[in-house]
């Protein structure tokens, strides 16, 4: 084939992914598929290799290799037929990476055979289970986190499987919602189907499937040129993960460990002493821990090289089954994927900064970090105008990214491995019975550095509920995410409640929900992250830009940086910063 022809065939694939995504977006119900974009659209090849997908929610993508094989082969692809459409969210009957996040996997046939599968996947407000939102890692195992959905046909011949269908989405509690948003990622397989069957007609199958081919071989290829420019070598590291938090239940810090091997252009990553699969759904399935591998590789490497599962090959890992980090039926594992594997993708990177410091970032908040409040809408005439009286609503926040090497981190952000935006002011206050009274960053909440670590923000709420239950799941709540090479560490994570009677209420990163009334206010902060590099190295000027803008306060800028200002408080004291420094710096040393 020539490479003019293959270049386009693949571009064309990442565009149809892309379409997908957006198809499934502008149909949902869900504010978090249709603004917060948490959903994911991908294309396999006809042996159901990933092939081409969207700039997705990566924890989706990643976990999707193992869980589309898995769906395909459950019901055998000599079994299936045009039409026909798959869906799953089983983490270990169907290679999911939790319960909420939901995949339909679709064949596309060209003259009788298929070429392709293509896959959309969406985090649905609730799936069932013990919790309202579906979104609590107080679960002594799977089945309290929500509905198991082995790989079975939903859809026959592009029509529903009416009793399955009707099984599914009244298990859920925003059954309306349900049914838009399985609907609109049907529609986003059936765009792909529609896309790709007509590639094939263009081009013919086989010039397709040999593309498909050709763009897998091209960026592993691509991949192993850039691991050849990590120097070899064995890699040691350790962290831990922070337990869940309920009265009576285990309290120790679990342990996470990896040796990862650099040996020309392969890498291995042996997770073997970590600690025990444990209570509570913070355990993650094989699937999220090969997806938090392969980001990891991918983001200290090129960007730029088109991302399939061409790039995993040169890429082996290891880790022992029954353990936190490959957790076996019937351990819960709704935050796995969320919480503890930003926290394995912080023990990669700096365990990678061993042997590529510059292409690392310091600690960050490690999390999805999600506001969950569910409860009846006391207001009548918008229940009716949107056709629900029950409300789920999750609201993704960002915190911290760590300080990088030759900048300062990213502010209220969501990071690693979650993608999706936060929901807006205008519109939560006209979906649902809540008051955003203020959003904000959180001053000194990133750690001082030579690069300074990213802000996180603070949201407040008014409860016009008259009863809800609130759930917050994050991560960094006992210890602060640490700075890399002489950084500072970044603010914990901090949530309370303040009821209308006067009591205030500290809300855990990983607890059960609580019930709030109206009237009261709920207050959020992500954690912050670490900062990069020696505070003291930092340019003093730089220094009164941030207090100027308001990223950290006058008392850091001494306390951490050496910096001292003026009178007016707006121009560097260059003598006594100097002073200040060498100071600091022979009490350091």
């Amino acid at each position: 084939m020539d490479k003019a022809t293959s270049a386009i065939i693949r571009s064309g694939l990442y565009a149809i992914a892309r379409e997908m995504k957006s198809a499934m977006m502008k149909t949902a119900g869900s504010p978090i598929i249709h603004s917060g974009g948490d959903a994911s659209a991908a294309i396999f090849d006809a042996s159901m290799q990933l092939v081409a997908q969207g700039n997705d929610i990566p924890t989706m993508m990643g976990s999707a290799v193992i869980s589309t094989k898995a769906s395909v082969e459950a019901i055998g692809a000599e079994n299936l037929r045009p039409g026909d459409v798959i869906i799953s969210n089983d983490v270990y009957l169907g290679g999911g990476n939790h319960q909420p996040d939901v995949q339909l996997t679709r064949p596309v046939f060209v003259d009788g055979r298929i070429v392709a599968y293509t896959m959309t996947r969406g985090h649905w407000v609730d799936i069932g289970g013990t919790a309202p939102g579906s979104f609590t890692p107080v679960t002594w195992d799977l089945h309290a986190e929500g509905l198991r959905l082995p790989p079975v046909l939903l859809y026959r011949d592009d029509k529903p499987v009416k009793d399955l269908f009707r099984l599914i989405v009244t298990n859920t509690r925003d059954e309306g919602n349900r049914v838009l948003d399985i609907n609109a990622q049907y529609a986003g397989t059936y765009v792909g189907d529609q896309r790709i069957a007509e590639m094939a007609k263009k081009f013919g199958a086989d010039t397709l499937a040999e593309a498909m081919r050709e763009a897998l071989d091209y960026s592993e290829t691509l991949m192993r040129a850039q691991i050849e420019r990590i120097p070899d070598g064995v890699y040691e590291g350790e962290d831990f993960v922070e337990p869940v938090q309920a009265p009576g239940w285990p309290t120790d810090l679990i342990p996470i460990r990896v040796e990862i091997t650099v040996s020309g252009d392969r890498m291995t990553f042996d997770y073997t002493g970590t600690g025990a699969q444990v209570r509570g759904g913070i355990n993650c399935p094989f699937s999220v821990t090969c997806n938090s591998t392969w980001f990891t590789v991918k983001a200290i490497t090129d960007p730029s090289v088109p991302i399939n599962q061409g790039c995993y090959r040169p890429i082996e890992i290891i880790c022992p089954e029954g353990t936190l980090l490959n957790c076996t039926y019937p351990a819960s594992v709704v935050s796995g994927v969320t919480e503890t594997s930003p926290r394995v993708i912080d023990m990669l990177l700096t365990t990678l900064a061993q042997a590529v410091p510059d292409r690392v970032v310091a600690q960050s908040n490690d999390s999805a970090f999600s506001v969950i409040m569910s409860g009846a809408d006391p207001d009548m005439a918008r229940a009716r105008a949107l056709g629900r009286k029950h409300i789920q609503h999750i609201d993704p926040h960002g915190g911290g990214y760590g300080g990088r090497p030759m900048r300062d981190g990213v502010s209220a952000i969501r990071v690693l491995v979650g993608n999706a935006g936060t929901t807006s002011v205008e519109q939560i206050e006209h979906l649902t019975p809540l008051k955003v009274d203020s959003w904000s960053l959180v001053p000194d909440s990133g750690g001082a550095g030579r690069w300074r670590g990213g802000l996180t923000c603070e949201r407040v709420y008014t409860v016009g509920f008259d009863e809800a239950t609130l759930t917050v799941m994050a991560e960094r709540g006992l210890v602060a995410p640490k700075g890399l090479f002489g950084g500072e560490a970044g603010h914990c994570f901090t949530a309370r409640v303040e009821t209308t009677g006067g009591d205030t209420v500290q809300v855990p990163s990983k607890g059960a929900y609580v019930v709030v009334n109206k009237g009261d206010r709920v207050t959020v902060r992500p954690a912050g992250s670490g900062g990069y590099g020696n505070p003291l190295a930092r340019e003093p000027e730089r220094v009164l830009s941030d207090v100027l803008d308001g990223y950290i306060t006058a008392e850091a800028a001494l306390a951490s940086y050496g910096v001292v200002f003026d009178a007016t408080g707006k121009s560097v004291d260059e003598a006594a910063t100097r002073a200040r420094r060498d100071e600091m710096a022979k009490a350091a040393a």
